[in-house]
C-alpha cells in the first residue's frame, strides 16, 4: 500500500521532513565511517584501496552513496515481495537486474580500475572490455543483493506479516539467481581473485556457504535497523542476536573460504588474507584474526544497517497517519 494512500497532504510533509532528515544524518554519517576505514592503517589493505591512494572526504562520499544505493534498494525488493500481491512477484527479478546494472556504474566510477580489475580479474571473453565488466560485476553483485533482500523477506515475513511460506517465492528467485551467478562468475569466467580465496577451488558448497554469510549479516543488520526505526521494540533480543550471529557468520564464512590459498604446504588462509593489514604482513595469530574478523563484522553490519535504515523508516511512517491501515501486509 503506498503512502500517499495511507496519508493526508500534510501528513505526507510531515513523513517527508521526517525521513529526509534522517537519511541526510545516514549518509554523513556513512561518509564518515568510510572515510575513517580509509585512512586507518589497521584496516585491510584491500579496502583502503578502494579509495586510491589518495583518500578525501569527497571520495568517501561517493562510496558511501554508491553503498547506500547498493544495500538500501534490495532490502526494499525484500519487503516488497512479502508484502506485494503474489501477481507482481515478477517485478522482484527484474528490479534485482536494473538494480545491479546502476550500482555497476557508480561502483565502476566512484573507484580505481586496478580495484575493479582486483575484483573481477582481467576481460576474458573476447568482447567490449565495459560489457563484459558490467555483466561479470552483475553477476557477483546479485549474491549480495539477493541475500540482502532475503533478509529483509525473512525479517518481515516472520515478524511483521506472519506469511513465513512467501518466502518460498525468495527461496525460488535466491536458486536461480545464485545458480546464474555461479555458472557466470566461477564456470565461465574463472575470476582468479573468487576461485583462489574460496574453498575446493570455488565449488558450489563455498559459493553457498559464502551466500549463507551474507544472508546471515543482512538479517543481523535489518534486525537493527526494524529496531532503530521504531518498528520491533525488543532491544534486549537484538543485542542478543548480533551476539549471537557473530560466532555463526564467522563459521560461515571458515566454510567458504580456502584454509590454504597458497598450497597445503602452507598455513595461509584466505580469512587471514583478506584481514591482513599490509601486503608486507601476512600470517596473523588466531586471537589476532578474531579481533580482526569482529571489527570487520561490526563494520559491515554498521553500514548494512545504514543502508537499510531507510527502508524500515518508510515503513514506519505509518505512524503518522490519523488511522493507521490494519492489514498487516500494507
Amino acid at each position: 500500500m503506498l503512502v500517499k494512500h495511507i496519508l493526508q497532504s500534510d501528513q505526507r510533509m510531515q513523513v517527508l521532513g521526517f525521513w529526509a532528515l534522517r537519511v541526510l544524518l545516514i549518509l554523513v554519517a556513512a561518509t564518515v565511517l568510510l572515510y575513517l576505514l580509509a585512512v586507518t592503517p589497521l584496516v585491510p589493505y584491500h579496502v583502503r584501496e578502494l579509495f586510491g591512494p589518495h583518500p578525501t572526504l569527497g571520495r568517501a562520499f561517493l562510496l558511501a552513496l554508491v553503498a547506500l544505493f547498493a544495500f538500501g534498494p534490495p532490502a526494499l525488493l525484500g519487503l516488497q515481495l512479502i508484502r506485494l500481491p503474489p501477481q507482481y512477484v515478477w517485478l522482484f527479478p527484474l528490479g534485482i537486474l536494473l538494480h545491479a546494472a546502476v550500482v555497476f556504474l557508480g561502483f565502476r566510477y566512484a573507484t580505481p580500475i586496478a580495484s575493479v580489475q582486483d575484483m573481477l580479474g582481467l576481460p576474458v571473453w573476447g568482447i567490449a572490455p565495459e560489457w563484459e565488466r558490467g555483466i561479470r560485476f552483475a553477476a557477483l553483485f546479485v549474491t549480495v543483493s539477493v541475500s540482502v533482500a532475503g533478509g529483509t523477506a525473512m525479517l518481515y515475513a516472520v515478524t511483521r506479516s506472519y506469511a513465513p511460506r512467501r518466502l518460498l517465492w525468495w527461496v525460488l528467485f535466491a536458486g536461480l539467481f545464485l545458480l546464474a551467478s555461479y555458472f557466470i562468475v566461477v564456470v565461465h569466467a574463472a575470476t582468479d581473485n573468487l576461485t583462489i580465496l574460496l574453498r575446493g577451488e570455488a565449488s558450489l558448497f563455498s559459493w553457498a556457504a559464502l551466500c549463507l554469510w551474507l544472508l546471515l549479516l543482512a538479517f543481523g543488520s535489518s534486525l537493527i535497523a526494524e529496531r532503530l526505526a521504531g518498528v520491533f521494540k525488543g532491544t534486549l533480543t537484538v543485542l542478543f542476536a548480533l551476539l549471537l550471529f557473530l560466532p555463526l557468520t564467522y563459521g560461515a564464512l571458515l566454510l567458504a573460504v580456502e584454509p590454504s590459498v597458497l598450497g597445503p604446504n602452507t598455513s595461509l588462509s584466505a580469512l587471514e588474507f583478506l584481514l591482513t593489514p599490509s601486503r608486507e604482513r601476512y600470517g596473523l595469530s588466531g586471537i589476532e584474526l578474531g579481533l580482526r574478523y569482529a571489527f570487520a563484522y561490526a563494520a559491515l553490519m554498521l553500514l548494512l544497517t545504514m543502508a537499510q535504515y531507510p527502508v524500515w523508516l518508510g515503513y514506519s511512517a505509518r505512524r503518522f497517519a490519523a488511522a493507521p491501515l490494519l492489514d498487516a501486509r500494507s
